[in-house]
């Protein structure tokens, strides 16, 4: 048994994650606040949907929600739901050859893209057909004693690296872990973070046209996990777990610019092209033995976590900062009300989860709400017409005890 085919490190890790630029970008007027109606219980439905629910995406074109269902017991069980966006209800189930978690969504093209984040690919589903048509390889198992021992690392990197496969008994596996991706339409392109396991990050690149892998970019830091996309001005946000933001030109795919931010964790974005702002979690896990062992540094902690930072997309300049509930993970913001939402995972393997969702008003960065939503708040999709957010809910120890289902959830505003 290698380190990554362990169900329980497999968790792990996941949960680790768990978890031609234009020089000026015109700012909109900051609209006045829409009135918040507090949610009661009668307006949340829960149904209890498979053993893991995780990322959520709503097709208007297919008129349903797509959701990723990885199976942790056995992988050829894994699959994407289709679920009705009323009633919840499970439509289809799309076989997938093994777990999938991130989705992106090209609705005219009818393609959903997925990371198989532990297997080298990502998965291209056919919305209109509702089957798997093309798993695109990203990269090739290494060897990792070879690699670590060739690699330019100091030696306690070097003996810490091989002190945590030697323990776990890894020979040979993938060596960037993939969790999210964004589809550039105008670019014909998908993009998706590789979280280097013990090296440096990478970002993925893979042309829509061809489904083949196009490029892979280097220089991505400690831990790359957050992504999201400034379509219009070919700008692409990338996130690491050292403060760091990339700018990357998603046309040249040139690194233009690197932002040393005031957060540490920035796990997931959200990009406001209205008003020019990137949303971004701030996890708040403590990672700084794995941290300091990677970057052969001590790195000093900018920022408590557990709150969601407002930056200025044109330098990464701090704007507001909003405390969350504990371990924020998923996000989603709706620019008609100018309302952010934001799953607070409440912990990591915990016996008895405590999650929530917090609402916030962007106008003038105040919490409207926080919905009570346990075990574990994961993911977030939110359908603006129908003023209804879906959140994933995970189990927690308890739960998976029990072989509870996992619940999606939808919030009726």
């Amino acid at each position: 048994m290698t380190l990554f085919t362990s169900r329980s490190l497999v968790s792990a890790v996941y949960l680790a994650l768990a978890m031609g630029v234009s020089t000026s970008y015109v700012h909109a007027k900051t609209p006045a606040p829409v009135a918040y109606q507090a949610v009661t219980q009668e307006q949340i439905m829960q149904k209890p949907t498979a053993a893991e629910v995780l990322e959520i995406v709503y097709s208007p074109k297919q008129s349903s929600l797509f959701v990723s269902s990885p199976n942790w017991e056995d992988e050829t069980l894994s699959r994407t739901l289709v679920l009705d966006p009323m009633t919840l209800a499970i439509q289809q189930e799309i076989p997938m050859d093994v777990k999938s978690f991130g989705v992106a969504l090209d609705d005219a093209a009818d393609r959903l893209y997925l990371t198989q984040g532990f297997n080298g690919g990502i998965a291209v589903v056919d919305t209109a057909r509702k089957e798997l048509i093309k798993r695109i390889a990203v990269q090739e198992k290494i060897n990792f004693q070879e690699a670590i021992a060739a690699a330019d690392f100091g030696q306690a990197r070097k003996e810490g690296l091989l002190k945590m496969l030697e323990r776990f008994n890894v020979t040979e596996d993938y060596p960037y872990k993939m969790r999210e991706l964004v589809v550039d339409k105008k670019n014909h392109r998908v993009f998706a973070p590789g979280l280097g396991l013990g090296f440096d990050s990478v970002l993925f690149v893979v042309n829509t046209q061809t489904m083949e892998l196009e490029k892979v970019l280097p220089g991505f830091g400690y831990n790359v996990v957050g992504i999201t996309l400034d379509e219009a001005n070919n700008r692409l946000f990338v996130s690491n777990m050292q403060g760091q933001i990339m700018v990357v030109n998603s046309q040249t795919l040139n690194i233009d610019q690197v932002w040393e931010t005031q957060a540490d964790q920035l796990l997931n974005l959200s990009y406001d092209p209205e008003h020019n702002r990137l949303f971004g979690v701030d996890q708040g896990i403590d990672r700084d033995d794995a941290r300091n062992l990677h970057l052969e540094r001590e790195y000093k902690r900018r920022s408590p976590g557990h709150q969601v930072f407002v930056l200025d997309a044109s330098n990464g300049k701090t704007l507001a900062v909003m405390p969350t509930g504990e371990v924020p993970i998923g996000l989603r913001f709706d620019a008609a009300s100018q309302r952010l939402f934001v799953a607070n995972r409440g912990g990591v393997r915990e016996k008895e989860g405590k999650g929530s969702v917090s609402v916030f008003d962007t106008v003038n960065y105040k919490p409207l709400q926080t919905i009570e939503l346990a075990p574990h708040p994961n993911s977030l999709e939110y359908i603006p017409a129908e003023k209804a957010l879906y959140v994933s809910v995970k189990n927690d120890g308890n739960s998976k005890e029990k072989g509870t289902k996992e619940r999606m959830v939808r919030i009726q505003f």
